[in-house]
């Protein structure tokens, strides 16, 4: 008896744990497309001063950040590695008001942000 209550507690605790997993991924992922979308329009809006754009790519970068440690807990460093080396060299770009560098930096993001969906997001694969 006590171990069919061990494995329906084991058994509850992965369920809980799986779906605060899927709802916690698609938050994350859906706050950075549409972080990423705003980033992309403010770069086009401002071509001749992008040190508009500098405190919103910040807090991009560090909320990236702060949720970036988390996501490495259940996904591969390097599919992650790659939107904060693109945050970083977005940063570096409208800091130098560099705004070809920076538009195809913000569009290259957001290719990062709609593959990961597919990396990230609930699919058969990720739950085997």
């Amino acid at each position: 008896m006590k171990r069919i209550i061990a494995i329906v507690f084991l058994f509850l605790a992965l369920i809980t744990l799986a779906t605060y997993e899927v709802v916690m991924v698609d938050k994350v992922i859906v706050k950075l497309e549409n972080q990423v979308t705003s980033l992309s329009e403010m770069v086009k809006s401002n071509k001749e001063d992008l040190s508009i754009v500098e405190t919103e790519i910040s807090y991009v970068k560090k909320d990236w950040d702060s949720k970036e440690d988390n996501l490495c807990l259940m996904f591969n460093h390097k599919d992650l590695s790659a939107i904060t080396d693109s945050l970083t060299r977005l940063k570096s770009y409208i800091y130098n008001n560099d705004y070809d560098n920076a538009v195809a930096e913000v569009d290259l993001l957001n290719e990062y942000a709609r593959k990961n969906r597919h990396i990230m997001g609930f699919n058969m694969q990720n739950l085997l």
